[in-house]
């Protein structure tokens, strides 16, 4: 749990790092990919930027290539179809909060000097799921490499999970979330993530 914190910090999705080294891509969500390092490297260097501004510009564009609503489900699992409409909507909603405050906030003040480097693999899957990969070198010298799982939707590719040495984020918060939702019900667990992101924030 905490190295997939750690890295994911790092990752090029909401922050980018300072050095990105990138193989030929071929495949369109490597294409898509590579440039989206780019467009959020040039939003977390620019000096006329603070860090509010920056966080809300990643986070805008982020928004086009995080599916919260896919990642959302998968990261509750079973339960999911327990929730109703609104329920699903607020969780989504404190998921995104949640998210934000952890991986954009604390990403912009600790990832300056990791590097990230594009890997040229890449898998494919049924209904044109695919995973592209990139190697993550912290300021300390750690190597991980990170996988993110993304689906088409039209011309774009859209993230739905974060795998990180093999671990998945959303298998992680599933455990959590299961026994959140045993213990609390559904609005308990919605309020509990609630007040995780809003306390992350701060």
């Amino acid at each position: 749990m905490n190295k997939i914190f750690t890295v994911i910090l790092t990752a090029p999705v909401l922050v980018a790092a300072p050095f990105v080294h990138a193989a030929p891509a071929q495949h369109p969500a490597q294409t898509q990919f590579k440039q989206n390092m780019d467009a959020v490297l040039k939003i977390a260097r620019d000096k006329s930027l603070n860090e509010n501004q920056k966080i809300q510009r990643i986070t805008g564009y982020a928004d086009r290539y995080l599916d919260y609503q896919r990642i959302s489900a998968l990261a509750v699992g079973m339960p999911w179809r327990e929730f109703n409409a609104n329920q699903k909507n607020e969780f989504i909603k404190a998921f995104k909060d949640m998210v934000v405050s952890i991986y954009s906030h604390s990403a912009l003040m600790g990832a300056v000097d990791s590097q990230v480097t594009m890997l040229p693999k890449l898998t494919e899957e049924k209904n044109k799921r695919v995973t592209v990969f990139t190697e993550i070198k912290t300021s300390s010298g750690k190597k991980y490499e990170v996988g993110y799982r993304l689906y088409p939707v039209g011309s774009t590719y859209k993230i739905y999970d974060i795998q990180v040495d093999g671990a998945s984020l959303v298998t992680v918060y599933r455990n959590q979330f299961n026994e959140l939702v045993k213990q609390k019900g559904i609005d308990g667990t919605i309020e509990t993530v609630r007040q995780k992101g809003l306390k992350k924030v701060e």
